[in-house]
């Protein structure tokens, strides 16, 4: 299973809105779960930096399969990772903001955070792994009512599933939460592909 672009932008948004929140500008990075780049968004005033730390953060998270504050940790003076930061180039990253993005028990990408203090970092990144959790439910519920959903789906397709049911799902009364449209949206998505 792949992540949709269009869950990305999703995930992107929730950590957008929580770097906002605290009023940090940041660099948002989400790869596949190769680290190949499929998703980045640096708001206006980020420490130009962390466009790279981000990037080098999702990068880690997804090919160790593991948070790079987790991966740190084993990477001290003695551990048994000790010295792994010297390798791909440089790309690995040891302090936190970067977490792998898991559907079931697979590893499907990765998320980087970057332009605050590393607490900063890894909290804007909260949201985003909540929000995931979030579709997988949704996903789970939906799949099984969606007869065609075999991973085979029209990926140029879902841009479009998506602003019809955020729109659909916009106008509902009583007030459905942003978060939780998109959440559904997101799970569509994902049952779909």
């Amino acid at each position: 299973m792949r992540l949709p672009y269009v869950v990305s932008e999703i995930l992107t948004a929730a950590a957008e809105a929580e770097a906002a929140k605290i009023g940090v500008p940041m660099a948002i990075a989400i790869v596949d779960e190769e680290g190949g780049l499929q998703f980045f968004k640096r708001i206006d005033g980020t420490l130009p930096v962390s466009t790279e730390l981000a990037i080098s953060k999702a990068y880690t998270a997804a090919a160790v399969r593991m948070p790079t504050h987790a991966l740190g940790e084993l990477a001290q003076p003695g551990g048994p990772l000790y010295g792994i930061q010297h390798t791909h180039n440089g790309k690995i990253v040891l302090f936190g903001g970067g977490y792998p993005l898991c559907v079931g028990d697979k590893v499907v990408g990765g998320i980087g955070i970057s332009g605050g203090t590393v607490e900063q970092d890894m909290q804007v990144a909260a949201p985003a792994l909540q929000m995931l959790q979030y579709i997988e439910c949704w996903a789970k519920e939906i799949r099984p009512l969606v007869p065609h959903a075999n991973g085979n789906g029209s990926w140029t397709a879902l841009p479009a599933v998506k602003e019809k049911l955020l729109k659909a799902f916009s106008g509902h009364a009583p007030q459905i939460p942003e978060s939780t449209i998109a959440a559904l949206a997101g799970g569509v998505l994902l049952a779909l592909s």
